[in-house]
């Protein structure tokens, strides 16, 4: 159906550069909101894309972009939730504005993770923002040519699809409390902060060309539209890779208020806070930028690092090689022949192996990997062996393409933050 609407779109010179996949992704948001396909093509017509997303939206009062709304007596509208999406506890552990995805709801599926399983990771109650009015800018000392668009113009311009992970920089904190016995601040994570997506949208590089990016520019900023408008700079080479883009797709999907709508910074293979959600604003500078979340925040402080530049420790930049089992925690298998499968993932190439320990590190057996392997996404595992009765543990161990191999506990440094954890998990499994 969708193809028969972009026919008559280009008939009726409304097109412009939509690729089907924004069509599509278009029309499921305009049809989920209760559209006839002639109302669909009418207001996309009529007001453009802006237009046709904000007549599917939620009505809310009218506020700034960006900012939160008050409810009335009658109506708690979506930017006053922590969460905007449900977040049962059967698929999730809820931590306020954060939410932990249970990696067991991934057992059985494909290789990316649904939208609606996605891990939450916010600093604050998710903006619902009218796209009507929103604006990007491309601004800074280091652009000649400074400019603003519109959401039609972001999705008229050439776009980029990608699938990668994004990783909590806390993923596996509680780690560091169960595991070393050595407690760090923040939201106690297991190893749910995690998710693979395909992500559709400009790549960084072609916007800061547009902007006419100089030679000495140093550092690029997403800043996102959220109350405390979180931002955190990278450099010059890192926003200009191929992969490093500004995603309004999820999974073929308009992106989901809770990650980034109306746009989103993806930064692979880096710590998740890099990837800003909600921009609004990109800065580039000749000046290295320091902020809250690269001086006080996301950085390592403890007794093994010390102050870098401005900032109270290392700066985080690449996250590190992890792997995972898709069981409760704690798991109860039944004896006898048992598949287990899971998760590896590396910021630097793709997984080249996964190894497993069932008598607490002591042995390892290799892991058969499963399915799509793709850099900077992970691949899935599967072992099948025979469980005993009584108490075990499942320890995963995944190497990558580039030599990189998970390491065990004693080589985990402890930070203040609990950034990085990093070792390999013991998996508690009780088998019946």
């Amino acid at each position: 159906m969708i193809f028969i609407a972009g026919a008559i779109l280009e008939m009726m010179g409304i097109r412009g550069n939509l690729t089907d996949l924004q069509e599509e992704a278009l029309w499921r948001r305009a049809k989920a909101s209760g559209f006839t396909r002639r109302a669909f093509l009418a207001v996309l017509a009529s007001g453009g894309v802006g237009a046709l997303v904000t007549a599917c939206s939620p009505k809310v009062p009218t506020t700034t972009p960006g900012t939160s709304v008050t409810p009335s007596p009658t109506t708690v509208p979506p930017a006053t939730r922590p969460i905007y999406k449900p977040t049962p506890d059967q698929f999730f552990v809820n931590f306020g504005t954060n939410a932990e995805m249970r990696l067991e709801v991934m057992a059985n599926r494909a290789y990316a993770t649904p939208n609606s399983f996605f891990f939450v990771r916010s600093h604050t109650a998710a903006p619902f923002i009218d796209v009507k009015s929103w604006k990007l800018s491309i601004q800074g000392d280091g652009v000649e040519k400074p400019f603003e668009m519109t959401y039609d113009d972001l999705l008229k311009a050439p776009s980029k699809t990608v699938t990668r992970y994004v990783d909590c920089a806390g993923n596996g904190r509680s780690f560091y409390d169960s595991m070393m016995k050595k407690p760090a601040t923040g939201t106690q994570w297991k190893l749910g902060a995690y998710g693979v997506a395909e992500w559709t949208g400009v790549p960084l590089s072609a916007l800061l060309r547009q902007a006419g990016i100089k030679s000495t520019a140093v550092d690029v900023m997403p800043t996102g539209s959220d109350s405390t408008q979180i931002e955190r700079p990278m450099p010059v080479a890192k926003a200009m890779e191929d992969d490093t883009i500004l995603a309004y797709l999820m999974n073929g999907e308009l992106l989901p208020v809770d990650h980034g709508f109306p746009a989103r910074a993806i930064v692979p293979g880096w710590v998740g806070v890099a990837n800003i959600k909600w921009v609004s604003r990109i800065t580039v500078s000749e000046k290295p930028l320091f902020v809250d979340k690269n001086t006080n925040s996301y950085v390592f402080i403890g007794p093994d690092y010390a102050p870098q530049s401005s900032a109270k420790g290392q700066i985080l930049s690449n996250q590190v090689i992890k792997s995972a089992c898709a069981l409760p925690w704690p798991a109860t298998l039944a004896a006898g022949r048992q598949k287990v499968v899971g998760y590896a993932w590396s910021p630097f190439g793709r997984i080249s192996g996964v190894q497993v320990s069932l008598d607490g590190g002591k042995t390892f057996q290799q892991a058969t990997l499963t399915g799509l392997n793709i850099e900077r996404s992970g691949s899935r595992w599967e072992l099948i062996f025979d469980a005993r009765a009584g108490d075990m543990t499942i320890t995963p161990g995944a190497s990558d393409e580039k030599g990189n191999t998970q390491y065990d506990l004693s080589q985990q440094r402890w930070n203040e933050q609990g950034y990085l954890f990093g070792a390999m998990v013991p998996h508690p499994v009780r088998v019946v």
